[in-house]
C-alpha cells in the first residue's frame, strides 16, 4: 500500500506487558513514527511476575524501547502482572488517558481466550475505555471533555492469540521496518535469552508478507468494516496473492 502521511496524527497503543507491543505492533508502530505520528505507549504492569528479568529491568527495556520509536511512555498503577482484570476502576483510569491524548487511532492486544489471561483483560479494558472515553456524561470522567478515537485495532502478542470471531483482519506491509523492528525487540534483551521470540515474530511477519506480495506484513484486526476517505485510497490496497 502506498505511504500516506500521518503529520499530526496520534496512536495510543497499550499492552499488558513491557513487551507486548514492540513485539506484537512495534513494526507498524515504526511505521507510523516514521510517517509523522505521535505516538504513547501505555504498559499496564512492570512484567514483576515473569519468569525473566525483573521489574527494574524490564521497566527500563521499555524506555529504551520507547526512545528508540520516539514515542512516550506510561505505567499507570494496576494490581499488577497477573493480577490485571478489567473491573470499573481500571477501565476508567484508562478511560482518562485516552480523554487527555485524544488518539486518533487506539491499539490493544486481541481478547483471544488461549493466552496469557492480562492480555486478554487488557484488551477489554481498553475496548471497553475507548467506548466510555467519548460518552459525554460518564460518572468518574466529567473534569475531562469525551474523546471519540477513530478506530481502535487489535494485534497479535503471541501466535496462541490469533483474532477471534468476529474480527476483520487488515495486514499492513511493514518491509521497510524490519531491520528497524529487530533493534526494537533486540531492547528487551531479558526476554529473547529462553525462547527466540524475535524469530517468531519474524517468521509470521514473513509468511503473512508473501499472502499479501509483499517482504514482511503485520496484523492488526477491526472488530467492524473500517471506512476509507476516498477510493483512491481503496486503489492503494491490495489483497492476498493467491
Amino acid at each position: 500500500m502506498q505511504s500516506v502521511a500521518m503529520t499530526g496524527k496520534k496512536i495510543l497503543a497499550f499492552g499488558a506487558h513491557p513487551d507486548d507491543i514492540e513485539f506484537g505492533c512495534g513494526a507498524a508502530l515504526l511505521s507510523a513514527a516514521a510517517s509523522g505520528a505521535t505516538i504513547e505507549c501505555v504498559v499496564l504492569s512492570k512484567g514483576e511476575a515473569g519468569t525473566h528479568g525483573s521489574r527494574s529491568v524490564r521497566e527500563e527495556e521499555a524506555i529504551q524501547a520507547a526512545e528508540m520509536m520516539g514515542a512516550t511512555i506510561q505505567f499507570p498503577s494496576t494490581a499488577g502482572d497477573t493480577r490485571l482484570r478489567a473491573g470499573l476502576e481500571i477501565t476508567l483510569q484508562v478511560a482518562k488517558m485516552m480523554r487527555r491524548f485524544r488518539p486518533d487511532i487506539v491499539l490493544a492486544p486481541t481478547g483471544h481466550a488461549n493466552q496469557h489471561p492480562d492480555h486478554r483483560e487488557t484488551c477489554r479494558i481498553a475496548r471497553d475505555a475507548n467506548r466510555l472515553a467519548r460518552y459525554g456524561k460518564t460518572p468518574g470522567l466529567e473534569t475531562l471533555d469525551p474523546h471519540a478515537s477513530q478506530a481502535l485495532f487489535f494485534y497479535d502478542v503471541s501466535s496462541e492469540a490469533v483474532g477471534s470471531e468476529g474480527l476483520t483482519p487488515i495486514l499492513v506491509d511493514v518491509s521497510d521496518q524490519v531491520d528497524r523492528w529487530v533493534e526494537l525487540m533486540e531492547c528487551h534483551k531479558s526476554q529473547t535469552g529462553n525462547v527466540d521470540y524475535i524469530a517468531l515474530q519474524l517468521s509470521r511477519a514473513r509468511a503473512l508478507g508473501i499472502q499479501a506480495g509483499v517482504h514482511s506484513a503485520v496484523r492488526l484486526y477491526s472488530e467492524g468494516p473500517v471506512l476509507l476517505g476516498s477510493m483512491a485510497e481503496l486503489c492503494a490496497a491490495r489483497g492476498p496473492r493467491f
